[in-house]
């Protein structure tokens, strides 16, 4: 059974949000799962897979249908899928607690390891 290429990158709190929809409405098996690992080859591979095949620079989480139309972004993959399968979001709790809860942790995360890597290249120049 041919399924949607679904790409996210490892850690990034969008591409697990999109999981957690998908998982939450058990969607996830209709998707072939392509984990991009910072620092790694299959970061590589997967955005010049992306690049080359869409025409546009990778981010994630992105999905490329059957068809070969590519969509990226979790809230607007989250709208797009839940009129494919016609299930809202509303009543999803585990994403509302990611939404409300670690998200906003996330990135407040990724902020602070941002501002750390600019600091030490300024320490260090």
């Amino acid at each position: 059974m041919n399924k949607n290429k679904l790409f996210v990158k490892a850690g990034c709190p969008f591409s697990y949000k999109f999981i957690v929809y998908l998982n939450e409405i058990n969607k996830l098996v209709d998707f072939e799962l392509h984990v991009a690992h910072a620092d790694e080859e299959s970061y590589e591979e997967i955005t010049m897979y992306i690049l080359e095949k869409s025409g546009q620079k990778a981010s994630f989480p992105t999905v490329e249908s059957l068809d070969g139309i590519f969509l990226a972004g979790s809230d607007e993959l989250i709208e797009h899928f839940s009129g494919v399968y016609n299930i809202t979001r509303d009543n999803i709790e585990m994403l509302k607690y990611w939404e409300n809860n670690m998200m906003p942790r996330m990135r407040n995360i990724m902020k602070q390891l941002r501002e750390a890597k600019e600091k030490i290249t300024e320490l260090s120049a």
